[in-house]
């Protein structure tokens, strides 16, 4: 008798010097309950670590770990994908654990006909401080739906909500997205969402796919490294294109304002001195509003008060690590796990 055919779902990790977090997520991933039928094929693309990831990866028992000695991020997902044989495909980072019915409240949306893309923000760990718990509530309210008591799925603008630390798709999404922009060093899973968007495809936000990131930043000093490695003032411009040059920008239009912002703030000392008056500290006006503002709108969406003052010293954080990387001043970034 011909055994059944499996269908696949193919989990690809992207990885640089990841080896204490890589056995948790094997371990997740095996932990995955899977509909009847189906399989995990695991692959690992990683960009010439030096620690032991790779090593540790094939111990855990991932089925295919590739080295790709100083490769950008999007040339790894990109051999990554090559690679894949799944029906179903799937990128998480490597300290990000999926819960244990992941895949089984994406599945039907997987099935739906045509080109699908899921994902959402993922959680901070349990035992996350303020800085990591601010940040989620960040990108959990930051689309209007997160109002909601009970959030649904969300399709308008929800390629805002997803990265490559939880995103699936099937395969049919290639034939409209086919590959990762090479050109870009970071923001290329931005830039692939956006333009699976645009192209047609059905882009969901779905609350249930919960995954936790154990690798956020804890350190106001670790945060705005990481805000100085994600600024990318080319995938900026690809964005804008993709998000059709409103819908979605929000990053990058705060990231200008807050750079505009700095400028008038900047000039505000110097003419206060040499005009004896205090009315040139009106200058420092937008860059208060600029960082309030957004900070008051998601404490509100959070029926949070306390948030807001939070959320002001990690916008003010975030808009100089953007700005700095707008005027060009951090040229050889590095990440900021290195």
């Amino acid at each position: 008798m011909t055994p059944p055919v499996q269908q696949v779902l193919t989990v690809m990790v992207v990885t640089l010097n990841e080896e204490r977090h890589i056995p948790a997520l094997k371990s997740a991933l095996d932990k995955l309950h899977l509909p009847e039928g189906w399989r995990i094929e695991s692959i690992l693309v990683d960009g010439g670590s030096r620690d032991a990831t790779v090593e540790v990866a094939r111990a855990a028992g991932f089925e295919d770990c590739q080295v790709l000695p100083g490769a950008s991020i999007p040339v790894c997902r990109n051999q990554a994908l090559r690679s894949a044989r799944g029906h179903a495909l799937a990128f998480l980072d490597a300290d990000c654990l999926p819960d244990r019915e992941w895949f089984q409240h994406a599945l039907p949306w997987l099935e739906k006909p045509g080109p699908v893309m899921l994902g959402y923000p993922v959680h901070p760990p349990k035992t996350g401080n303020w800085i990591q718990r601010t940040w989620h509530a960040h990108w959990h309210h930051k689309h209007s739906a997160s109002q909601q008591d009970q959030p649904a799925p969300v399709t308008k603008g929800a390629a805002r909500l997803l990265t490559t630390r939880n995103m699936l798709f099937n395969r049919a999404l290639l034939d409209i997205v086919p590959s990762f922009d090479e050109t870009l060093s970071t923001g290329e899973d931005t830039d692939f969402a956006f333009r699976a968007s645009q192209a047609g495809g059905l882009v969901v936000a779905l609350p249930t796919l919960r995954v936790t990131h154990l690798g956020e930043p804890s350190t106001l000093r670790q945060y705005f490294r990481q805000q100085l490695w994600h600024a990318n003032r080319k995938a900026y411009g690809t964005i804008l294109r993709s998000a059709g040059r409103i819908s979605g920008a929000n990053a990058i239009f705060f990231s200008v304002f807050f750079l505009l912002a700095l400028c008038l703030a900047l000039l505000s000392l110097p003419l206060a001195v040499i005009f004896s008056s205090l009315w040139g500290l009106l200058l420092l006006l937008p860059l208060v509003l600029v960082t309030a503002a957004p900070a008051a709108l998601i404490a509100d969406r959070a029926s949070s008060p306390a948030l807001f003052f939070r959320l002001c010293i990690l916008y003010f954080l975030y808009g100089l690590a953007r700005a700095i990387d707008l005027i060009g001043l951090s040229p050889r970034k590095q990440s900021w796990k290195s």
